[in-house]
């Protein structure tokens, strides 16, 4: 029949495909220790100390400041010193600290002189009136280590009694010179000069050029330096004719000498009778 015939060309249609489950997944219970959220110590909270730096586990015997010397002595005060790095502590040793009776009012106690610079001991107050800084101490506590327990640090028993503030002195400006009076500016004077006995003054105070004419009176001295022999023979016949045209001039320089010598220092008589060439003598002579 046509019937069936469709019915088996037709292809089998395939399974439903399955769906995967989304349901939720079932929580897990976590064991808790009877604590709700956030409570009970926190590794994170100790103290970590900055890089470079190591704790301190071991503080030893603290001497005077530990906290069971500090509870059993009613004498003892506990004092807050901020100090600049430029100072070491022990420039602080010897130096001696005025008493203040009322810590109300700042007030300064000594002042300490360095090398560079002046500074000023205060002790900070609880008015704010005077502008010396060092507010900020007001606000620090103190923690003492305990023996007796271990070296651990706990607060100090005392509060601090003063808090001490080391400031450099200002600067002051200089005046101005209009608004000082005429009484107030002095002349200024010389300080006296240093005098000295003669004997001892034994250098001579020679400046730069002070020599320049006695070095020009050496240069002009005569100096007896040998004459050069060139090799040239034209060169050698020169200087030989050179040196007789010397020696002639000196002759005739020599000769001019001695003749005005003998017509000066010659006697009256010698000179009346040098005269031969008369005429009454030439007679004579041509009759003998």
């Amino acid at each position: 029949s046509p019937d069936s015939s469709s019915s088996s060309d037709r292809e089998p249609t395939p399974p439903p495909k399955k769906l995967k489950d989304k349901g939720k997944k079932k929580s897990v219970a976590i064991p808790t220790d009877g604590k709700g959220k956030n409570e009970g110590p926190d590794p994170n909270w100790d103290y970590k100390p900055p890089p470079g730096v190591t704790l301190l586990q071991d503080v030893g015997d603290a001497g005077e400041f530990d906290w069971d010397a500090v509870a059993d002595d009613n004498d003892t005060e506990l004092w807050l010193i901020r100090v600049p790095e430029s100072i070491k502590p022990k420039y602080l040793e010897n130096t001696t600290l005025e008493t203040l009776k009322s810590t109300k009012k700042s007030s300064r106690m000594a002042t300490l002189k360095r090398t560079h610079a002046t500074f000023d001991i205060w002790s900070v107050g609880e008015d704010d009136d005077a502008n010396i800084g060092g507010e900020e101490v007001k606000a620090l506590s103190c923690l003492l280590p305990r023996k007796t327990k271990n070296g651990k640090l706990y607060p100090a028993p005392k509060p601090i009694a003063r808090h001490l503030v080391v400031s450099a002195q200002a600067v002051a400006p200089t005046p101005d010179p209009a608004s000082t009076s005429p009484a107030q500016i002095q002349p200024y004077t010389r300080p006296p000069r240093e005098n000295y006995p003669k004997d001892v003054l034994t250098h001579s105070f020679q400046p730069y050029g002070s020599l320049s004419g006695k070095s020009e009176d050496k240069n002009k001295m005569d100096v007896d330096v040998p004459a050069v022999v060139s090799s040239s023979p034209t060169l050698q016949k020169k200087a030989i004719r050179g040196r007789v045209k010397v020696k002639e001039t000196e002759k005739k320089e020599k000769t001019k000498d001695g003749e005005d010598k003998m017509d000066i220092d010659g006697p009256l008589s010698q000179a009346a009778a040098a005269p031969s060439s008369s005429p009454a003598q030439k007679k004579a002579k041509r009759a003998k």
